[in-house]
């Protein structure tokens, strides 16, 4: 039973098992972005790319996001980038 808060407006939510544990994730995800050039065609503003950020890792109704190793959020994140990659490959 999930007891996770609603994900709020504009959050990613992901069901991410975790080290044995399952998780309910929010993620702030900024989509990649082309730079843009000037009228000579030179880079004016560089490339971004991607972005999942974690937000919230909720067990039941807590929220334990700010207890989590760093190595742990960075492999959260990748997954979570991952996920959106290839729900935008669906898309096509």
């Amino acid at each position: 039973m999930n007891m996770a808060p609603p994900c709020p407006d504009g959050l990613l939510e992901l069901n991410i098992e975790c080290e044995g544990v399952d998780l309910v994730c929010h993620f702030d995800y900024t989509p990649a972005e082309s730079g843009s050039k000037d009228s000579m065609g030179l880079l004016y503003e560089p490339d971004s790319k991607a972005e999942c950020t974690l937000a919230h890792a909720y067990v039941g109704d807590v929220d334990i996001a700010h207890l989590l190793l760093q190595y742990l959020v960075t492999d959260l994140e990748q997954t979570a980038l991952e996920y959106t990659q290839e729900d935008q490959n669906d898309d096509y």
